[in-house]
């Protein structure tokens, strides 16, 4: 592990910490009522989580991650892909719907991501975005953008 390994660990686990003191401040709430609070303290505990276990696989690694980092190339044109993706989603969920932006924008990220068959990704991206749905609006209650077709 590079040294920025650990420093860029060392500023998120401070980043987390942030997120979770202010987040305490705002409320947190019950578990049967959440506060405003409690989403953005379950992100900030996550984002810590990962950079202190991150943290501490720097100390146990056997191999410097300099070499791995050379040997893979960066795939600049998926990554941007991916980011035209998502900013695209933004612009159009409020015209087609949560369900079916959703839909969509999973769909184009197996595809990019995932060489698999045209069906399975078709499949997935319905599972994946009903379940969203299901998540957002059955059991957070939550009112996402319904769309022109109205679902």
């Amino acid at each position: 592990m590079t040294r920025s390994d650990r420093i860029s660990s060392v500023f998120f686990i401070g980043l987390s910490l942030f997120i979770c003191q202010q987040s305490v401040d705002i409320g947190l709430g019950t578990p049967g009522f959440p506060g405003p609070g409690a989403l953005s303290f379950g992100a900030g505990a996550v984002i810590g989580i990962i950079a202190l276990l991150r943290l501490i696989q720097s100390f146990f690694s056997k191999e410097p991650l300099d070499k791995v980092r050379r040997d893979e190339a960066f795939r600049w044109s998926k990554f941007l892909l991916i980011i035209s993706c998502v900013f695209g989603y933004a612009v159009v969920i409020h015209w087609l719907g949560f369900i079916l932006s959703s839909f969509i924008l999973v769909s184009l990220l197996l595809l990019i991501l995932e060489s698999q068959k045209w069906w399975l990704v078709v499949i997935k991206a319905a599972l994946i975005s009903m379940v969203s749905h299901l998540f957002f609006v059955e059991w957070l209650g939550l009112m996402p953008p319904k769309g022109f077709l109205g679902w």
